[in-house]
């Protein structure tokens, strides 16, 4: 029987019964993996670059749903592996990996495209093993949690907190680490391929609830009436053909936003023909409130090339 999308579901949910033993944890720290088990991750290495290869490259569906089967058996392999966290997955190309800023765990991500042009996204949560030994409470405690991508199913997106197995999927390229009275929220953006119409960017929010990923805290203010509490994610749709900045600015700690509108007054409503207008709003997290607060003044000296 063919694989299809919902088997492999099956597959990344099996992670969650797999707690693999922690040990320490110095990203890149290969040196760390005994000779006989860094053969074995450099072997599913190969296996995953050439599947992930043809996860984007195959003409044909069903040889990429295959694929994404393959990938996501390998993966799991490469998962059980004795301090497969120390192993970085350097050469395949697509997939995201991004240790967190304070350095407790670790978030990959990648996706398939659909002949719809829709994507499926795909996700794991690895937890640092130095971290995982100094937990004293070990319920719930596993040292990685699979992502499964449920955003279709999701009706209030910006005003719901979902478990790791019913994420708002996105391919992330940037996690940043802010302490609001001892607890610690990650702000994620990533991009999602949404349909044959539109793209999403997306600022999510994750923590740790009695040792599980949350992810939805209500920490995006708007400032905004509409809006009774802070939101919980902030997702933006655009065009296809369009572009839009969505960053993180370090060097003054604030999110940037582009904005996007229709180009026409009878488009508004139909965000699969918003473009970028040129103007940008950002957010700066407030210390004293531990929420992302839109600002009010003009943004200067950003660089939207960057």
């Amino acid at each position: 029987m063919k694989p299809n999308i919902f088997t492999i579901f099956l597959i990344l949910g099996s992670l969650s019964i797999l707690n693999v033993k922690a040990q320490k944890l110095s990203t890149g720290s290969v040196n760390r993996i005994d000779s006989l088990n860094l053969d074995t991750l450099n072997d599913l290495e190969i296996r995953l670059e050439a599947l992930g290869k043809l996860m984007i490259t195959s003409t044909d569906e069903q040889e990429r749903l295959t694929s994404a089967y393959h990938f996501v058996k390998n993966f799991v392999k490469a998962l059980r592996i004795e301090n497969s966290y120390f192993y970085n997955f350097d050469t395949i190309k697509n997939i995201s990996v991004l240790p967190s800023p304070d350095n407790v765990f670790r978030i990959i991500t990648w996706n398939l495209a659909l002949n719809n042009q829709s994507y499926r996204n795909y996700g794991v949560i690895q937890l640092n093993p130095d971290y995982l030994k100094t937990v004293k409470d070990t319920t719930n405690l596993r040292s990685y949690y699979p992502l499964i991508d449920r955003s279709d199913f999701i009706k209030n997106a910006l005003d719901t907190t979902v478990s790791s197995e019913h994420w708002f999927g996105a391919l992330y390229y940037k996690i940043i680490a802010n302490t609001y009275k001892k607890q610690t929220y990650y702000t994620l953006i990533g991009w999602d391929g949404n349909t044959m119409m539109s793209n999403k960017k997306i600022v999510e929010s994750l923590y740790f609830e009695k040792n599980e990923p949350r992810f939805g805290a209500s920490i995006f203010d708007l400032k905004d009436k509409r809006f009774k509490q802070p939101l919980k994610r902030m997702i933006f749709e655009y065009n296809n053909n369009a572009n839009m900045v969505l960053r993180h600015e370090p060097s003054k700690n604030i999110l940037v936003q582009e904005n996007v509108a229709p180009t026409r007054p009878q488009d508004f409503g139909h965000p699969e023909t918003y473009v970028p207008d040129g103007s940008y709003d950002f957010y700066k997290f407030n210390k004293k409130t531990g929420h992302w607060e839109k600002q009010t003044d003009m943004l200067k000296e950003f660089d939207m090339q960057k």
